[in-house]
């Protein structure tokens, strides 16, 4: 088994579809340990302020498998992929890093997923982007 780290993100409705993901995580996985939570500006699109944070998962199984079910859990929360990725969204879950391997390269490229990601990896941030991403008080 191997460990995986998710980025997980919503700007619809985000603060119920992140507690509920993040209660689905830790159901299936109880080991799981979460983030603090983050809010950023949409990149790359129009919409509302997302929500993010990260998760760490001891014991996933395969990578293929878990993957499949992120995508079964988002559509579980109502994500609409009819009009492309970069849309607003109620849930989504990347998996950034597998079996100590880097596989999202988003890691290092965006701060609201390599500053929650710190929390709970040991890795070298960039240099820091002053006010792109700011703690909330909500808890998962």
């Amino acid at each position: 088994m191997a460990t995986a780290l998710v980025g997980m993100g919503s700007n619809i409705q985000p603060e119920a579809h992140l507690i509920s993901a993040a209660g689905e995580l830790r159901e299936r996985y109880p080991q799981a340990s979460f983030s603090t939570v983050y809010r950023s500006r949409a990149v790359g699109m129009k919409g509302d302020d997302f929500l993010n944070a990260c998760c760490l998962i001891q014991n996933a199984p395969d990578r293929v498998a878990l993957v499949e079910w992120f995508k079964s859990l988002e559509d579980a929360h109502g994500r609409d992929r009819s009009k492309g990725a970069w849309r607003p969204r109620t849930l989504d879950l990347d998996l950034l890093m597998f079996d100590e391997a880097v596989v999202d390269d988003d890691l290092f490229r965006y701060p609201h997923v390599y500053v929650p990601a710190s929390e709970l990896i040991d890795i070298e941030l960039p240099d820091p982007e002053k006010d792109v991403v700011i703690k909330v008080e909500l808890r998962l």
